[in-house]
């Protein structure tokens, strides 16, 4: 007896399996990464211009008494590099994320733009942003309390935090969103380390705190 076969049209056609809009998906997921490219360079160049030349020796090669950090050195470097590993394999051979909504790829870009304003913005306010944990004794340090440090007390980190939140979204990247999670998590685990070290070393810091409450997001934390 002839065995019939009920075979259906789309598993006969290239693509047939309901992923024949990959190619258009994946040419708007390098239209993104192209905006996040074009992104970077803008944040680069605004923090150039913005940031004064001691603040960019200080950044690029802090001085000495840089509190030890190896959690966090560690910790930020991993996350970082599994965003960017996950982010190409996802975009480029095994598309997880092939049904990232459009809309979510508009909000990653609204919001990293605003992460890095609000970074710049604090470059712009305060004279010792630096890289790693330490008291500028040598610049005679002294609190910053303008502009964004007028309403948080670190709003570099809080632009960190919104960068973090943004990224995945900006890629359309599900599986690559969670190492920044973690980042963030070190961010947050970071920032009372080096307030014990401002409390205890910088001049009018405490006073700072009591009259600026929140660290990243007024009214929360």
């Amino acid at each position: 007896m002839m065995r019939l076969v009920t075979v259906r049209r789309r598993d006969c056609v290239p693509g047939g399996d309901g992923r024949r809009d990959v190619p258009r998906r994946r040419r708007r997921q390098s239209a993104f990464g192209l905006a996040v490219f074009a992104l970077r360079v803008l944040f680069t160049a605004a923090c150039v211009v913005t940031m004064s030349e001691d603040v960019a020796r200080e950044r690029l090669k802090p001085g000495p008494g840089a509190k030890p950090e190896p959690v966090y050195n560690v910790g930020a470097t991993v996350a970082w590099i599994a965003h960017a590993v996950i982010v190409s394999l996802d975009l480029g051979r095994f598309h997880w994320s092939a049904e990232f909504p459009l809309w979510l790829h508009a909000i990653g870009v609204i919001v990293m733009l605003a992460s890095m304003s609000l970074v710049v913005w604090a470059l712009r306010h305060n004279e010792y942003l630096s890289a790693r944990i330490r008291i500028q004794g040598e610049r005679r340090q002294r609190v910053a309390t303008t502009g964004p440090y007028a309403l948080i007390r670190h709003p570099n980190y809080a632009g960190g935090v919104l960068l973090g939140l943004s990224s995945g979204l900006v890629f359309g990247s599900w599986p690559s969103i969670p190492p920044l999670l973690l980042w963030i998590g070190l961010l947050a685990y970071r920032t009372p380390n080096e307030e014990r070290v401002l409390f205890a070393e910088l001049a009018g810091y405490r006073e700072y705190a009591q009259k600026v409450r929140f660290r990243f997001l007024p009214g929360v934390w």
